[in-house]
C-alpha cells in the first residue's frame, strides 16, 4: 500500500527536493499479503465451481464480521483478537474494521459476481501489487498524491499489478495482444482503487472489486 505519514514528510529547499518517507514496512504485512493473494488464487483454481469458493468465502466472511461485533463490544475479546492479528494489523485496526474482514468481503462479493478471470487477478493484484507499492511507497515516496499516497508507489501499483496479471494470463493460455491490454487495465484500476481509499474505504476491499469489476468488463469484450 503506497501509504505515507503526512507529518513525517519534511520539505527541503524546493518540492523537488523533498526527502522519502521513512516509515518503517511491515514485512509481516507484506508477507501475508502475498500469501493470502496466492491461497485465494489456489482456491479460486482448484474448487469445482463458483458456490464452492462463494461458501467458502461467504463462511469467512461471516466470521469475520461476527468476530467485528464481538470485539466492539468486549475489549477483552478485542485485545485477543488484536494479539493474534498485531503482526499484521496497523494500528488504527485496533479500534477500525480489520483489512482481513474487508479483504473477505471483497471475496463472496467476487466469488458471487465476477467472472473468474477477473476473480483471478483480482486477488493478484491485492496480493502482490499493493505490498510492492507500500515499500517504494515508504522508502522512496516524495511527491504525495494524497494525504497517504504517493506518485511512487501508485506508480509501482501500476507496473507490478500490470506485469503480475501479465504473466498470469499468458501462462494461463491467453494472447499476447489480450493479455497486455487486460492486464493494463488491472494494473491501473487497482493503482485507482488504492489511490481513492482511506480508513473508512479500505483499499482490501476496494482493489479487488475494481479490479474484478474493470476486468470483468474488458473480458466480456475480448475472448481470454
Amino acid at each position: 500500500m503506497s501509504k505515507a505519514t503526512p507529518l513525517a514528510l519534511p520539505f527541503a529547499e524546493s518540492a523537488s527536493e523533498r526527502t522519502p518517507i521513512t516509515r518503517p514496512t511491515n514485512v509481516a504485512r507484506s508477507g501475508f499479503h502475498v500469501t493470502a493473494g496466492f491461497v485465494s488464487l489456489a482456491l479460486i483454481r482448484v474448487l469445482p465451481g463458483r458456490w464452492w469458493l462463494f461458501a467458502l468465502a461467504a463462511a469467512f466472511a461471516t466470521f469475520a464480521w461476527t468476530s467485528e461485533f464481538l470485539r466492539r463490544r468486549s475489549p477483552e475479546v478485542n485485545a485477543k483478537l488484536m494479539s493474534f492479528f498485531g503482526p499484521v494489523a496497523h494500528a488504527h485496526e485496533r479500534h477500525h474494521t480489520n483489512s482481513s474482514t474487508w479483504y473477505v468481503t471483497a471475496l463472496a462479493l467476487i466469488a458471487a459476481f465476477a467472472p473468474m478471470r477477473g476473480a483471478e487477478l483480482a486477488v493478484l493484484v491485492l496480493g502482490l501489487a499493493d505490498p510492492a507499492a507500500g515499500v517504494v511507497g515508504r522508502r522512496f515516496g516524495r511527491i504525495q498524491l494524497s494525504a497517504n499516497r504517493t506518485l511512487e508507489g501508485t506508480l509501482t501499483f501500476v507496473v507490478v499489478g500490470a506485469l503480475a496479471s501479465l504473466v498470469w494470463l499468458t501462462a494461463t493460455g491467453a494472447a499476447p495482444i489480450q493479455a497486455l491490454f487486460v492486464s493494463l487495465i488491472a494494473g491501473t484500476a487497482g493503482a485507482l482503487a488504492e489511490l481513492g481509499s482511506s480508513r473508512r474505504f479500505d483499499d482490501n476491499f476496494s482493489i479487488p472489486v475494481a479490479v474484478a469489476l474493470a476486468t470483468g468488463i474488458a473480458t466480456s469484450q475480448i475472448a481470454l
